[in-house]
Parts: C-alpha cells; sequence; structure tokens
C-alpha cells in the first residue's frame, strides 16, 4: 500500500529517523503501512482533524442558533461556498448565502469558524459548505509526533509480551507502559494542541 496523500511525514524522514539507508527499499512496505497507521491514529486523536491541505465539498452542518458554526477542519485557507437548505433533508433546496454577511473567523490556530450576520437558524444539516483546509506544510511537532509513533510501532513490533531478556552481561527488560502509546510516548503533550479550535 501507497503511503497516502494526506500522512503527517514521508519515507525519507522516517528512514533518516531509524538509521535506514535510503538506498535500502527491503522495508519501504512496512514503513508505508507504518506511516499511514501512524497518520489515522493521529487523526482519530485529534477528532479526526485532517491536517494536511484538502478540499471538502458540501459538508453538512447543523445550524446552531447562533451567528457562528465551527467547520470540521482547519485552518481554512478557502471558503468557496456556503448555502442553506430551505427544504428538508429528504428533498433538499440549496440556497446560497449573502456572501457579504459571511466571514471566516481566526480560532486562534488560523480561520476555522464561520460567521454569519443574520445567523445560523437552528435545524439538523440544513447548512454546507465548500472549502479548503489544512497545512501545506506539516507544522515540525506534528511531524515529529507522526516519526515518534512510527518509530515506537517499528521498534515494539518483534518485543511484544517480552519483559526481560538476558544474553550473559546484556540485560534487558521492557519499560512500563500505561497503556496510552501518546502518553508514554509524550506526544500527547504535542498532540492535544491540535484536538480543538480554539474559540
Amino acid at each position: 500500500m501507497a503511503i497516502v496523500a494526506w500522512a503527517l511525514t514521508s519515507r525519507a524522514n522516517l528512514k533518516e529517523l531509524l538509521d535506514i539507508a535510503s538506498g535500502d527499499t527491503s522495508k519501504d512496505t512496512l514503513l508505508d503501512n507504518l506511516i499511514n497507521r501512524a497518520t489515522y491514529l493521529i487523526e482519530s486523536y485529534c477528532n479526526n482533524r485532517r491536517f494536511a491541505s484538502t478540499v471538502y465539498t458540501s459538508q453538512e452542518y447543523d445550524g446552531t442558533g447562533t451567528y457562528y458554526i465551527n467547520l470540521r477542519h482547519f485552518p481554512v485557507t478557502a471558503l468557496s461556498a456556503q448555502q442553506r437548505n430551505h427544504g428538508t433533508i429528504g428533498s433538499a433546496d440549496w440556497n446560497d448565502l449573502e456572501s457579504d454577511f459571511v466571514k471566516l473567523i481566526d480560532n486562534g490556530e488560523g480561520p476555522g469558524q464561520v460567521f454569519y450576520q443574520p445567523g445560523f437558524f437552528k435545524g439538523v444539516r440544513n447548512y454546507r459548505f465548500s472549502y479548503t483546509a489544512g497545512y501545506t506544510t506539516i507544522p515540525y511537532d506534528l511531524e515529529q509526533a507522526c516519526l515518534e509513533l512510527c518509530s515506537y510501532m517499528y521498534n515494539d513490533r518483534k518485543a511484544k509480551g517480552m519483559k526481560s531478556e538476558t544474553l550473559g552481561e546484556y540485560s534487558y527488560t521492557k519499560e512500563t507502559k500505561t497503556g496510552n502509546m501518546f502518553e508514554d510516548l509524550g506526544i500527547d503533550l504535542v498532540l492535544d494542541k491540535y484536538r480543538e479550535p480554539i474559540i
């Protein structure tokens, strides 16, 4: 399986961390799979947020009864369409919102909240937005967290269940784990700041 387009790191960077020669292709499939898994785990931990720049088309949202709707992905780099359903879920009648009354609000990490001057009427999936959100370059701390998780999974894959090992004068005891990979690696401190928009 190839590395997904929205991966949080590259095979070359993981090889560098694991001290695998760039010309050694014997583990490429494994490394690609680890990168994909780590990316999905991190996205899941961060409330299914996708970090790489991605285009989202006609994402539906419930009206909040306020002037604001938080988009699922951020930072938003382009808002291309915003509509309200004047029909029902089964028989939709989408109409454009007046663009002069729509603006993006910075949520502390870049735009991620839509402000609409007349307000968003309460409802179920009665608004939809098309937009582009995410980073064109993954932040270094986020990529490092992904690399640390990949490295952990790479090194831990053969040591599962081994508590101690002794060979002559060499002795190894596996450290006690909390059951939370992110805490064990200390990357939860990095990821926590990416979990929620700061409103």
